[in-house]
């Protein structure tokens, strides 16, 4: 399992019990079927690696020819975009995550996959969603939500309407496929491109982000989710690409330690953050980000993202990162352990 997925401690300096509440103030039939055992041994991989798989039982890579050599599972798939744009059904062949999951260990209620694209977008899967089919699922002439098909099957796909798929969509791309044509449509972000890694990984791993200042906090995930639900102070940004990063305003914790008020109307400093002190954030790596707090003064769409395309972040990010316009790629790091404001 990814260190980033283990639980994130800081030495000393937490609060004491009832924190967490605070923060909540301040800031929820296959056409190929499957017959050789996932315990047989694979031959090392020759030529170009497409794909590697992490799990319990380490990892293994893959060419095209060893995918296209696995037992294979066609059918058809479609998506709905998040501005209700339908794309129809058609037909992709691949193999069955499920069939990937368990050559590296398989799955279980305790654990979940991410997958990631070779550009950095991730998104991961619960243990129901794989094997129960627990998918939003609309109808492709309308729109409308529909009751899930009770045979929904996840699949990595390298052929699209019997052709390997082009630099538009693959070598690899993660479907949500059945067996017939036209019955249904998911989300589209669930159909990540251009796939080259999944991961077997804990899942509702827990966390603990450090924020210093003028006094200590801490950020936990259970409080981070409630806080960034829409309901409550979440908030969002859309990057060049497309992907939606969803999470709380880096400025209202920076609310937290600004002064003496940690939480509630006027917790954050306004007029002390226009007058401009340091924000560096911390990666578990070691890097240090340094953020001028006049740039991020009362802005909604700066976020320290718990999600991207509405799914959990990739090993590479997770827990949080840092987003929003105006940002460089270099000042958007992922893997945060702990923020420090330093008031002059």
């Amino acid at each position: 399992m990814s260190s980033a997925r283990a639980r994130l401690r800081v030495a000393g300096g937490l609060l004491a019990a009832g924190l967490a509440a605070a923060l909540l103030v301040v800031l929820g039939g296959a056409c190929g079927g499957s017959t050789a055992s996932s315990s047989s041994p694979l031959p090392s991989p020759s030529g170009k690696v497409v794909l590697t798989l992490v799990g319990e039982k380490g990892e293994k890579r893959f060419t095209m020819n060893q995918l296209e050599a696995l037992p294979s599972y066609t059918g058809y798939g479609g998506i709905k975009s998040s501005t209700g744009t339908i794309t129809l059904p058609s037909k992709f062949t691949g193999v069955k995550l499920s069939y990937l999951t368990d050559l590296v260990g398989g799955i279980n209620k305790s654990t979940g996959v991410t997958i990631v694209g070779s550009d950095g977008y991730g998104m991961t899967f619960s243990y129901d969603q794989i094997m129960s089919q627990n998918f939003t699922a609309y109808d492709p002439a309308t729109g409308s939500e529909v009751k899930p098909a009770k045979d929904l099957t996840v699949i990595v796909a390298y052929r699209h309407d019997g052709k390997l798929m082009g630099a538009g969509e693959g070598p690899l791309r993660l479907i949500v496929a059945e067996p017939t044509a036209g019955g249904q449509v998911v989300d589209g972000h669930w159909s990540v491109k251009w796939i080259d890694r999944v991961s077997v990984t804990k899942a509702s791993a827990q966390w603990d982000v450090q924020v210093q200042g003028a006094q200590s906090a801490h950020i936990d995930k259970a409080s981070y989710v409630n806080c960034a639900s829409p309901g409550c102070h979440g908030s969002g940004w859309v990057d060049a690409q497309g992907k939606r990063w969803e999470g709380v305003p880096l400025y209202l914790v920076t609310g937290m330690v600004d002064g003496g008020k940690k939480h509630g109307p006027g917790a954050y400093d306004a007029a002390l953050a226009k007058k401009g002190y340091e924000i560096q954030i911390e990666s578990a790596d070691g890097k240090v980000v340094t953020i001028d707090s006049k740039a991020i003064a009362g802005k909604t769409d700066v976020v320290l993202a718990g999600k991207v395309g509405g799914g959990e972040l990739p090993d590479s990010y997770f827990p949080l990162r840092l987003v929003g316009p105006g940002l460089t790629e270099a000042q958007m790091p992922g893997r945060i352990q702990r923020i420090v404001v330093r008031v002059k």
